[in-house]
């Protein structure tokens, strides 16, 4: 076998889910061949399921073009296809799934990796990630699967379905009527323009950022983390803006911007919805991740509330939300669920249940977390990534961090190490360290949390010389 062929056989073999979904660079692994393997296998998994998908995409170099050959494909196999007639937010198709008893749901999608990136997320029928066990059914034995893309690009020849309404109806009624200024960096998502739409029609004041497509997204990633929301933090704090939102490239995940320009971690998030919910009264479960905040663990214990921790992962929290007792769930990238939707992360409904907060406590966000800060403590939330060097895999490179924790020198007593996912110190005042494998990049992550920005920081140096 030449090098040439080794190295299209590679190509042809690297469809692997992560956290969520199959994430590849364009006409490296995400390419058209692979694409075709894996619509003939969802075709393939659907027939004695049902015969309806939902197709949708973001705005993305190259994804309408991919919607389309992979929704020609499905159809080809005797696939009824429902496929969006513009780029929409990833909950769209959660959401559209379910609503039209699909069999499945396809959004064509990096989320927020870089550029040269695509990818897809795949939906149940119940509006949330799918589960493992369908998805090992659908990639088993995929390198066998026969397809050839050949000269030609299929394109999806039936009709086009405009999706907008029903996801719009359904985020406009959790929000109140207002007159509040609202400032949203869409980060040049499919966030736009569905959520200006909802805040204007409620009467509230909308700015926008970064609406237009771009499919190189400004030369950053769409990701909504402190260092791509400059503009937006300063926008607010030197404005009459009241709150602003930052959404990903597929608005899944959320950022937000107190009214003093201040970035809030989706811990501190996280902690001011779960307060809020159970001081009102509400019952059931909250459910962090492995990253989660220790905030979570002292509200629940003062409300007498249940709550659960799962790995890093949407795809995690969502099986724990179909058994129906969850008030709110997060993760501490910037997924947000809420028991009486979707067991889905929905950036723009989670925005509307800010905003709800917002305006049935008549306190604004910075308000609100100082009321959590002054009765539970303060929270400091960081996390670097590093790229794998080295030769070593991930597995080796958590090894190599066991073995060194005992000889390392920490800023608390350590209360435990855990490994539900990657490898997680606890110090005995609720700080902490986790350092874990990137499920969608060859990364490192390195996350940290603890009462001072002074403490977060010396954690993240320490899992750095750890990890290097």
């Amino acid at each position: 076998m030449s090098i040439l062929e080794k190295k299209l056989e590679k190509k042809e073999s690297k469809i692997k889910f992560g956290t969520d979904g199959w994430r590849g660079v364009i006409a490296d692994d995400f390419t058209y061949n692979n694409l075709g393997k894996l619509a003939v296998r969802v075709a393939e998994y659907i027939s004695s399921r049902g015969n309806k998908v939902a197709v949708g995409y973001d705005n993305r170099f190259l994804s309408p073009e991919y919607a389309s050959f992979f929704s020609a494909i499905l159809s080809k196999n005797n696939v009824e296809v429902d496929l969006s007639e513009s780029p929409v937010p990833t909950p769209a198709v959660s959401r559209r799934v379910n609503t039209t008893k699909s069999s499945l749901g396809i959004m064509i999608t990096a989320s927020h990796n870089p550029s040269e990136y695509n990818g897809i997320k795949i939906k149940e029928k119940y509006g949330g990630s799918a589960r493992a066990g369908l998805l090992n059914v659908i990639v088993e034995s995929i390198n066998e699967t026969e397809f050839d893309a050949g000269a030609d690009r299929y394109n999806y020849e039936g009709d086009k379905n405009n999706w907008a309404k029903d996801y719009k109806k359904v985020i406009s009624s959790q929000l109140p009527g207002g007159n509040l200024n609202i400032a949203v960096d869409y980060m040049h998502g499919t966030g736009y323009p569905y959520f200006k739409d909802i805040l204007e029609s409620k009467g509230y004041s909308h700015y926008g950022l970064r609406e237009n497509r771009d499919p190189i997204f400004s030369g950053a990633n769409p990701e909504p983390v402190p260092a791509n929301l400059k503009e937006l933090s300063l926008y607010v704090k030197e404005s009459s803006a009241d709150i602003g939102f930052g959404f990903d490239g597929d608005a899944d995940r959320i950022a937000v911007i107190a009214e003093d320009g201040q970035y809030h971690s989706m811990q501190r998030v996280l902690a001011v919805l779960a307060y809020n919910i159970v001081k009102s009264g509400g019952k059931g479960r909250i459910i962090k991740t492995v990253a989660g905040t220790t905030l979570i663990d002292k509200i629940c214990k003062d409300f007498n509330t249940s709550f659960s921790v799962v790995p890093i992962g949407f795809k995690n929290i969502c099986p724990e939300m179909l058994k129906g007792d969850v008030l709110v769930a997060g993760e501490e990238s910037g997924g947000l669920g809420f028991g009486d939707y979707l067991p889905e992360r929905d950036s723009e409904y989670s925005a509307a249940r800010i905003l709800k907060l917002i305006s049935e406590s008549g306190k604004l966000f910075g308000e609100l977390w100082e009321e959590v800060k002054e009765t539970y403590g303060d929270s400091y939330y960081l996390r670097e990534d590093f790229e794998i060097s080295g030769g070593l895999s991930k597995i080796e490179i958590l090894k190599k961090i066991r073995k060194r924790i005992d000889k390392t020198e920490f800023p608390f007593k350590v209360r435990d190490v855990s490994d539900i996912d990657g490898i997680r110190i606890n110090s005995k005042d609720g700080g902490w360290l986790l350092m874990r494998p990137s499920g969608t990049e060859p990364l490192i992550r390195i996350y940290a949390e603890g009462a001072t920005r002074e403490t977060a920081e010396r954690l993240i140096k320490i899992g750095r010389e750890l990890v290097l």
